[in-house]
């Protein structure tokens, strides 16, 4: 089958199947969303007030920021309180939440293309939450993430002559990074789909990649540039409201601040839900797509996929093939 085909019928079952699948993909993107946008805001403000970017500057640092706001929420127990409750809720939604709705995607998915419901997916996230958690770590050492950190640490603390020089290995790392995604790029699919450890779905994934290294490779590029473009509409999608809120804010340092805080938080909130259901799409969509690829590698390229069948609601129930009138033939008599 053609990355092209596997393209279509993937895009078949996401539109199909969205209003069910949507919430394993846009429940995540909601809590990794927000956590993006408090770091991004720390990084913006460890910047702002480095001696980087000022000559007068204080030095600021991890342990200054969190002496700053615990000295500003100590006057105020109960923001305190809600900010802590909070705070234990973005955790927990980010780190405990997309191992287990990945799991749970990826066998829902699975099922999908099996002509089967989706009741115990469910079951099978939870189950496979310690192997992914542990590939999620894994390959976050490699991740954007890390070495977007550790480049502005190097880069505020030691100035840029140092980073120059610790350029090229924070860009080899990046290399590494990105071998090590392609060739584990099967490694969750083992580990929720055929029930194997880490180590074991991490060596299996490089074996199946190298052994169909062609395919892997054109399904990796144009999912990279369908997500580059997913990215690009999503910015598109949001400007409009991103500039609602630079006015609202402005007007808010103008009128009543009460009014303008509520209205900057609605506005903020609706920004965050239709971001948050439209990287959801792309995650459902994406899955969906490797799920065929790796079926279709491990059966040896002769999976049965037929576009009546993922075009059908199989939330409603299996599809189940005709039956077959079977005649039983006699046994036959010997004759002496």
């Amino acid at each position: 089958m053609r990355s092209r085909d596997i393209v279509r019928k993937a895009w078949q079952m996401t539109q199909v199947h969205l209003k069910k699948l949507i919430w394993y993909g846009a429940v995540p993107a909601f809590f990794s969303t927000v956590v993006s946008s408090v770091y991004l805001a720390y990084q913006y403000n460890a910047f702002k007030t480095s001696p980087l970017f000022s000559d007068t500057a204080e030095h600021s640092d991890v342990f200054g920021t969190a002496k700053t706001i615990w000295g500003l929420l100590s006057g105020y127990p109960t923001v305190s309180i809600v900010l802590l409750v909070v705070g234990i809720l973005l955790f927990v939604g980010y780190t405990v939440i997309p191992p287990i709705f990945r799991g749970i995607l990826i066998n829902a998915v699975m099922r999908i293309k099996n002509y089967k419901p989706i009741e115990g997916s469910t079951e099978i996230g939870v189950r496979r939450f310690f192997p992914m958690f542990e590939f999620a770590l894994l390959t976050g050492s490699f991740g954007i993430t890390t070495i977007f950190t550790e480049s502005s640490f190097i880069l505020r603390w030691w100035g840029e002559n140092i980073f120059f020089v610790a350029l090229p290995v924070l860009l080899f790392v990046v290399m590494v990074g990105l071998i090590i995604s392609f060739l584990f790029t099967y490694a969750e699919y083992y580990i929720v789909l055929e029930d194997k450890p880490l180590i074991r779905s991490v060596m299996d994934s490089t074996i199946l990649v190298i052994s169909n290294l062609r395919k892997t490779f054109l399904i990796f590029i144009l999912m990279l540039l369908i997500s580059v473009r997913v990215i690009l509409n999503v910015l598109l999608v949001l400007l409009i409201p991103m500039m609602v809120v630079i006015l609202t804010s402005y007007f808010a340092t103008v009128f009543w601040h009460v009014v303008g805080f509520v209205l900057i938080g609605i506005f903020g909130l609706g920004v965050l839900c239709v971001s948050s259901y439209l990287f959801g799409l792309f995650n459902v969509f994406a899955t969906a797509v490797w799920v065929l690829t790796f079926s279709i590698l491990v059966n040896k390229g002769k999976p049965v996929i037929e576009d009546v069948d993922l075009g059908q609601d199989t939330f409603k129930g299996a599809i189940q093939p005709d039956p077959v009138a079977v005649q039983e033939t006699p046994p036959s008599s010997e004759t002496s």
